[in-house]
């Protein structure tokens, strides 16, 4: 999976840049956009080749850390939120390649879902997927090698939403939505750990009950179990000590 990744994330850039001198009437900035949404995250996953998790140059590829510096730096405090499918490992091209299934999967369910109209007239607005693989790669560099990394990345992943609500193909609420799609991408999820125990969420079903209940008339004493209630979608909280 991870070498058919490569593959694409090396072609589309390539593709991209070869476009770029074709007569298709897009500006320069535009293009740049086009081309840093799929070059951020292919850095990301360069750099798992050539540094270790301090963010030290290691040339050779060799083995990889099998905890995230992330983690090492803050064991106490490990977010970790649920998606479907493999979850992250620490090791980093492993976690790269989870990442982005999951960033492309989620945007484009999202965007046959909502279907949201954009600004130039087309369809699936809503999330930009340039935004949210460009912000992807950039949480995914930010993570795994540190600020001074991250934030060059974060910089470079802003202008690519930047260039999406400029050139009227999406709204800024769908660049945000990408962005905060492409960073959670990066983290599993279902528990918070704090070094005062562990906060869980989980997705629930739940039963009104005769307190909560909105009756459409304040006087009606039937039965609760008699009026036909539906499940209603909620959050299950637990703090663990």
């Amino acid at each position: 999976m991870l070498l058919g990744l490569v593959v694409v994330m090396i072609t589309q850039p390539m593709h991209m840049a070869w476009a770029a001198d074709q007569p298709t009437g897009k500006p320069m900035w535009q293009q740049s956009g086009d081309i840093l949404q799929w070059g951020i995250p292919l850095i990301g996953l360069g750099l798992s080749f050539v540094l270790n998790s301090d963010g030290d140059w290691s040339f050779g590829g060799g083995a990889q850390s099998l905890t995230s510096p992330a983690l090492d730096a803050s064991s106490s405090y490990s977010p970790s939120f649920g998606w479907p499918g493999p979850d992250l490992n620490g090791s980093p091209r492993h976690d790269f390649a989870v990442s982005f299934v999951r960033m492309e999967v989620a945007t484009y369910a999202l965007k046959y879902a909502v279907n949201a109209k954009r600004p130039n007239g087309g369809s699936q607005s809503f999330p930009s997927g340039h935004t949210a693989a460009a912000f992807m790669g950039a949480e995914f560099i930010r993570k795994e090698y540190g600020p001074w990394w991250g934030l060059p990345a974060y910089g470079a992943a802003s202008w690519v939403g930047y260039t999406r609500v400029k050139s009227h193909n999406h709204y800024w609420r769908d660049v945000i939505g990408g962005a905060a799609l492409g960073v959670l991408s990066n983290y599993d999820f279902g528990s918070i750990k704090t070094k005062n125990g562990t906060l869980s969420f989980t997705p629930t079903l739940m039963m009104p009950s005769e307190t909560t209940w909105a009756r459409p008339d304040p006087l009606d004493t039937t039965p609760i179990s008699n009026l036909n209630a539906l499940p209603v979608p909620g959050i299950q909280l637990s703090w663990t000590f």
